[in-house]
């Protein structure tokens, strides 16, 4: 009894096996249609920029030190075993019982290969089963060197690295057959923890590891203990610098997935082959390659959002917080002019004391009074401080806050009125976009078109609002339009003098305690220069790097030609404009613009955005859309 007991468990047992091991390689795509081919990121004009991160090399063609740290530290037994290491596995289920979760252990070269081709990074054990059985069905496909070899090619190594030929350029500036024992074993150790090993993010620690794979290599053969001495010695006395232009390496390319990542595309998916065609101008960021790693550089459309410079560290926040100085002043400044403020109202500009704060004028001299504009153009602090206070502290932050949608650090006290407020250079240029544009938040994108591997359009962006600043006394455009022409005479006659072009410019200066800044351009781009350094200012440091990399561009210092008037706005929007239907209708329902002024608009517009303003207008008044058809219609080929 005990034997047909043991032989129906056997049977059993056998058919639970064969029914996982087809179910978990039923209809898997052979192994090399799962490779990696790489990620290619382009400029707009359609050049590449940043090229495939994986590399291919045959097996022939890769050091054999590497393939003996690799086999010594990661898969002692690979040429013996068919594809599942029994008494690893065994080891690691001993460990991840007495720790209570799922640690990575146990897995050969074979499964983790499976799990680099097929399987996503989460830790569980039905992951784990799946894992074994896709590299038991793996050794039964292939031979051992064409597994090995895929490997070599695809297992991750950090930075959006694939495969040891692209870390060995990435890590070291070499070819893959000209890297020595101790970047080989530097290699070897990333593959352990990519993001925590690898040599950029954790020199010291990747050392520390590298030096147990020498000490691997000792045990299994590979290397004697006098050779494995000299190798250690010349292993602690090893640096890592980039060898990379990081500018485009690393933060655009982070930029792109992560944008990427929030469309619905994750890097796994993308590195099959995908093209990424981005929004970025080649000469701006040719330009921007000449400085160092503490000036950040970012340039956007200020009425689509479209990204043209993506060039610095902590561009975005909350990674690059930074405060901003007098770059805030044109903020509030926005709102005064909305509450009906004049450019030529009085401020004070005598001494004040604030509690324990005794705030001053760069220049340290006093004006008695200046005007609203006098004070911008010329950043002086006292009068901007009165005019924060009369705003009222919390209705500038809320205005911030809520319209113009700034993500920072803000302090609780009126230290704010001049700058330590702490955000980012794209949080910024989100803000001055508003005010270029007349009042809307758009949201800043890279990403202009994505590609799948057969050249299928998968994905095209389009500018996104993330709010609209409130008209009051005055409305939006009106106040942009007066903030616009305060703003180009702080170029031609203020702290901003040395961003000076032959056309108009719009911008202002910001300087902190650690960062210097200059934000500037007109309605076709919107340009930051941010400098991190002490006795800097944004007069001075950061407006002739901005003035350099305009000069890149062909700039035309292209600004609306808004009248305005105190009955009606004529507004003649540049070619390009994004529509914003809903704020067309808020504009026909204040009164604000007339039928004859939305017929002259409309003309500007292509087909396809005439239909959509007509759509909107349709479900509010059908009569009105129609009698706009029945004038349109006439005049233009559909």
């Amino acid at each position: 009894m005990r034997k047909i007991a043991l032989f129906l468990g056997i049977c059993l047992s056998l058919f639970m096996l064969t029914f996982l091991y087809r179910e978990s390689t039923k209809g898997l795509d052979s192994p090399e249609s799962r490779l990696p081919t790489g990620l290619i990121i382009y400029y707009s004009d359609g050049a590449p920029m940043v090229l495939s991160r994986s590399f291919w090399k045959n097996l022939d063609e890769i050091p054999p030190h590497l393939i003996n740290a690799l086999l010594a530290s990661e898969d002692k037994h690979f040429y013996e075993h068919f594809g599942v290491d029994i008494f690893g596995i065994a080891r690691a289920i001993v460990r991840n019982i007495n720790r209570g979760t799922i640690a990575e252990g146990g897995s050969t070269i074979t499964q983790q290969l499976a799990r680099t081709l097929y399987l996503s990074p989460e830790r569980s054990w039905s992951r784990k089963i799946r894992e074994t059985f896709i590299a038991l069905w793996l050794e039964r496909i292939r031979t051992k060197d064409e597994i090995l070899e895929m490997y070599l090619n695809s297992v991750y190594l950090g930075n959006g690295l694939y495969g040891f030929a692209s870390a060995s350029k990435y890590y070291f500036g070499k070819d893959l057959s000209q890297i020595n024992l101790q970047e080989a074993a530097v290699l070897v150790a990333t593959v352990r923890s990519p993001g925590n090993y690898n040599p950029f993010k954790n020199p010291e620690v990747s050392k520390k590891v590298a030096t147990t794979v020498i000490n691997a290599m000792v045990r299994e053969g590979y290397l004697d203990q006098q050779e494995s001495r000299k190798v250690i010695e010349e292993l602690k006395e090893m640096t890592f610098a980039k060898s990379v232009n990081t500018s485009v390496d690393e933060e655009v390319f982070w930029r792109v997935v992560r944008e990427l990542k929030e469309i619905g595309y994750g890097l796994s998916e993308l590195r099959q082959g995908y093209k990424i065609y981005t929004t970025l101008d080649r000469k701006l960021m040719m330009a921007s390659f000449g400085y160092d790693d503490k000036t950040a550089i970012e340039a956007i459309n200020p009425i689509t959002g479209a990204i043209y410079v993506y060039r610095g560290i902590g561009l975005t926040y909350p990674e690059g917080q930074r405060q901003i100085g007098s770059a805030i002043k044109p903020l509030y400044y926005y709102l005064a002019l909305l509450e009906g403020w004049q450019p030529d109202s009085k401020l004070f500009d005598l001494p004040i004391k604030i509690g324990d704060w005794t705030p001053e004028n760069f220049d340290k001299q006093y004006k008695g009074t200046v005007t609203l504009s006098q004070a911008l153009i010329e950043s002086r602090n006292i009068p901007s401080v009165n005019l924060f206070m009369q705003l009222g502290m919390e209705n500038v932050v809320k205005f911030l806050q809520d319209e113009l949608k700034l993500n920072g650090y803000y302090p609780s006290d009126l230290t704010i009125s001049l700058g330590t407020l702490e955000t980012s250079p794209e949080e910024i240029l989100k803000c001055y976009a508003a005010i270029f544009n007349g009042g809307v938040v758009v949201k800043p994108y890279v990403v202009e078109r994505v590609e799948d591997p057969l050249g299928r359009v998968v994905y095209r962006a389009t500018p996104k609002v993330l709010g609209v600043v409130r008209s009051r006394k005055v409305d939006t455009l009106t106040a942009s339009t007066i903030l616009l022409d305060i703003m180009k005479q702080v170029v031609e006659k203020g702290t901003g003098v040395r961003a000076k072009q032959k056309v108009p410019v719009a911008g202002k200066t910001g300087t902190s305690e650690k960062t210097a800044w200059f934000i500037g351009g007109d309605l076709k781009i919107l340009l930051s220069v941010s400098v991190d350094g002490t006795e800097l200012t944004g007069g001075v440091h950061a407006a002739p790097i901005w003035s350099k990399i305009i000069s890149y561009y062909d700039y035309t210092g292209n600004f609306p030609s808004w009248k305005v008037t105190k009955q009606q706005i004529a507004r003649v929007i540049p070619t390009g404009f994004i529509i914003d239907s809903e704020r067309i209708i808020q504009w026909i329902e204040d009164g604000s613009l007339s039928e004859d002024a939305l017929l002259s608009l409309l003309d500007q517009m292509d087909n396809k955005m005439v239909l959509e303003v007509l759509s909107v207008l349709n479900q509010r008044s059908p009569e009105f859309a129609r009698n706009l058809w029945d004038k349109l219609k006439t005049k233009r080929v559909w």
